[in-house]
């Protein structure tokens, strides 16, 4: 019976590891997601100066 604990413990910390990197990149991404980075790599052509002024 403690094997089996073990294993679903050793199961639950790697899907809880798994589920926290992704959460962390998500997270990245989000903080570090700005219009002029989308500007450079994803449209390739530049806003008008107005459309950094609007939140």
């Amino acid at each position: 019976m403690a094997a089996e604990y073990a294993y679903l413990a050793i199961w639950l910390a790697g899907m809880f590891g798994i589920i926290g990197i992704v959460i962390g990149a998500v997270a990245r991404f989000t903080i570090y997601d700005s219009l002029a980075h989308d500007e450079q790599l994803v449209w390739r052509r530049k806003l008008p100066a107005d459309a950094y002024n609007e939140k």
